[in-house]
């Protein structure tokens, strides 16, 4: 028996070099090299870019958005604290409110609708005599009777009913300046636009009323007319500072926490 390798033919046979040939590469050394990135895949649970979140190994700040940070969105809160421009314009409309309740009832307890109805009784007089001929039973009414009769008894009984009137829609006033107030005071956008809208309305009824007081109200048209004036200045005032800078952005950013969900 040949003791030559069958696979080398003139060569001694080895027993041994089968074992190393079969542990060896085929194609020889790995013909990309190294790892091209020149790091071992990362265990579980390390950064694979082996840094730390925070590069600088202190803890995080209450509040710090990682995710905002990194270019992100940060997440709506809800404005913490009413600024102070909120609160002066809640207690100057409410001001105005009470100066307009006081107006109406200088007006109400003057003379001034019966000097008006006086100054104009003639008109008045005449377009009720033609409805009494035109209308035969209407001379029958006790009241038609009493205004023609006695017109100074008629226009007090006007002047009663007109104050009864007027202390309803005192309250009714001073019920509507609150509410307008409150919400301002609270923020609410909405109602900071109807508070506009009502100011300047008010301010068109400047134009009209001041010079029908000066003219009706006699020795206390001064009085009516400067509480009037105020009235209306208030909440004027009251509506410029919820449109200060600081009362616009808390609403802004009041607007925006709700959209998030907040309440």
């Amino acid at each position: 028996m040949s003791n030559n390798d069958p696979n080398q033919p003139g060569q001694p046979y080895n027993p041994d070099s089968a074992g190393q040939g079969s542990q060896q590469n085929p194609y020889g050394e790995n013909p990309y090299g190294q790892n091209p990135y020149g790091q071992q895949p990362s265990a579980a649970g390390q950064n694979p870019y082996g840094q730390n979140p925070n590069p600088y190994g202190q803890p995080q700040a209450p509040g710090y958005d990682h995710y905002a940070a990194q270019g992100g969105y940060a997440a709506v809160q809800p404005p913490v604290e009413r600024p102070r421009t909120l609160a002066i314009a809640f207690g100057l409309i409410m001001l105005a409110g009470i100066f307009s309740a006081l107006s109406s009832w200088l007006m109400a307890t003057s003379n001034m609708m019966a000097n008006m109805i006086g100054q104009q009784w003639s008109l008045v007089q005449e377009e009720f005599q033609n409805q009494m001929q035109s209308t035969p039973g209407m001379n029958e009414d006790p009241l038609v009777e009493q205004m023609m009769q006695s017109p100074e008894a008629f226009m007090a009984q006007v002047n009663s009913m007109i104050s009864s009137f007027v202390i309803v829609g005192m309250i009714i006033t001073l019920g509507l300046y609150f509410l307008v107030g409150f919400f301002v005071g609270r923020g609410v956008g909405g109602m900071r636009i109807l508070a506009t809208i009502l100011a300047a309305l008010s301010l068109l009824n400047l134009v009209t009323t001041v010079p029908m007081v000066s003219m009706f109200a006699d020795t206390q048209a001064g009085l009516i007319n400067a509480v009037y004036v105020v009235g209306i200045l208030l909440g004027v005032a009251g509506v410029v500072f919820a449109w200060l800078r600081p009362s616009s952005e808390y609403i802004a950013q009041r607007r925006m926490a709700r959209r998030a969900g907040y309440r």
